[in-house]
């Protein structure tokens, strides 16, 4: 795990580097196929070109890539956090829940009982923290946790990125329930109305860490 900074506003901020693994890959693209082409997982999020379209492999390829960056993201985190000397409790990751309209959703859950959702950008132009506003007025969590992958695009079409070319990854920030919803802009980025934030006006990651 590699330090680094970064200047938001008039401060440095403190952020985090970290190998990805072929095993990390490999266990959360097995977990995504699983619960795609399982039908284990609600298409909520699914672009509405996509909902019209009659190519179900093409949508299954979107919602596997969409599943295996968002799983990638918490392996990330929880990796910062053992790294950390973080005990967490990691047992319900790969849990799969049955039914459409089941959400696959972790949590990780501090030392007091606040729960953290962590949102995962992968693509060269992602930039902001996203938030789908459903999900933020339905069950908000107490913290939002910006991780960024590093993956290269194969089809901007479909935004779809090489899997397997994920070296490394950032743990960028975080930001507050309260605040996001009192300063987080609303706006649909191609896959319904999110709150956001861009990653340079989150709050500094080792900010939360003692929460764990």
């Amino acid at each position: 795990m590699e330090q680094r900074f970064d200047s938001r506003g008039s401060y440095k901020v403190a952020y985090y580097r970290l190998a990805v693994t072929p095993g990390m890959r490999h266990k959360a693209l097995d977990f995504s196929r699983k619960i795609i082409l399982g039908n284990d997982q609600y298409s909520r999020l699914l672009p509405q070109e996509l909902r019209a379209c009659r190519d179900i492999a093409r949508q299954q390829r979107v919602e596997i890539q969409r599943t295996y960056m968002g799983k990638l993201g918490e392996m990330v985190f929880a990796q910062f956090l053992w790294e950390q000397g973080k005990q967490v409790d990691t047992s319900q990751m790969f849990a799969i829940y049955h039914g459409q309209e089941n959400v696959d959703a972790f949590d990780f859950i501090t030392a007091s009982g606040k729960r953290v959702d962590v949102k995962t950008g992968f693509r060269a132009i992602h930039s902001r923290l996203l938030v789908n506003t459903e999900q933020f007025d339905r069950d908000h969590k107490d913290y939002y946790v910006a991780v960024r992958l590093y993956a290269k695009d194969i089809d901007a079409h479909d935004k779809l990125v090489d899997w397997e070319d994920i070296p490394e990854a950032d743990v960028l920030g975080y930001a507050e329930y309260a605040y996001m919803k009192q300063h987080a802009g609303i706006r649909d980025f191609g896959e319904g109305d999110a709150r956001w934030l861009p990653y340079r006006g989150l709050l500094g990651i080792d900010r939360l860490v003692p929460q764990f």
